[in-house]
């Protein structure tokens, strides 16, 4: 308990130091992550944790930004864009089940969310469906005919997968997702 009250409390001081125009490219449905939650420039609790938890992220500390994610969604249960990020930080630290769960939760808010399209996309790859993580290639596909970010990051995760055991080093070189910048839902970055 001690060791998560000095986390809260050290991330606390950095957002107090830190410059508040942070953006990661967008969390979801309507564009920049914090204009889009309604989260500008408020100073409320679960806009506080969101803003710990995307700072966080962005340093790929992932384990400690679930704990600022389940609380901003325990005020906000129904955004898309936090549940997306739960998802995220959930494959991250490789809790695949709760992160499907998490995407899946999404999804029935927003069935167009691009941004976890694409990481259910990746997700499924990492558990070896490939058949699935196409799907979410094809969905993709049809949002964003012309293109999009989410798009093209999923089309060369699956064109780099090789199934479990596969030599390819097109697979073993190809990153998951970049963390620093997590797709969203909304236009393209």
């Amino acid at each position: 308990m001690r060791t998560l009250l000095s986390v809260l409390a050290l991330t606390s001081a950095l957002i107090v130091v830190t410059t508040p125009s942070f953006s990661m490219g967008g969390g979801g449905g309507g564009g920049s992550m914090g204009g889009s939650m309604g989260y500008g420039g408020t100073t409320a609790p679960e806009a506080d944790d969101y803003k710990v938890a995307l700072r966080l992220i962005k340093h790929e500390q992932y384990q400690e930004a679930i704990p600022h994610l389940l609380m901003a969604h325990a005020n906000k249960p129904q955004d898309a864009d936090i549940l997306n990020y739960l998802g995220f930080t959930n494959r991250m630290t490789g809790h695949f089940d709760s992160s499907l769960n998490y995407y899946k939760q999404a999804l029935a808010i927003d069935p167009n969310h691009k941004g976890v399209h694409e990481y259910l996309g990746e997700l499924y790859l990492q558990m070896h469906d490939q058949a699935s993580a196409q799907h979410e290639l094809d969905t993709l596909a049809s949002l964003c005919p012309s293109g999009c970010d989410e798009r093209d990051v999923l089309t060369k995760a699956v064109a780099a997968y090789a199934p479990a055991g596969g030599t390819t080093p097109a697979a073993a070189s190809a990153p998951a997702a970049s963390p620093a910048t997590p797709s969203s839902g909304g236009a393209s970055n």
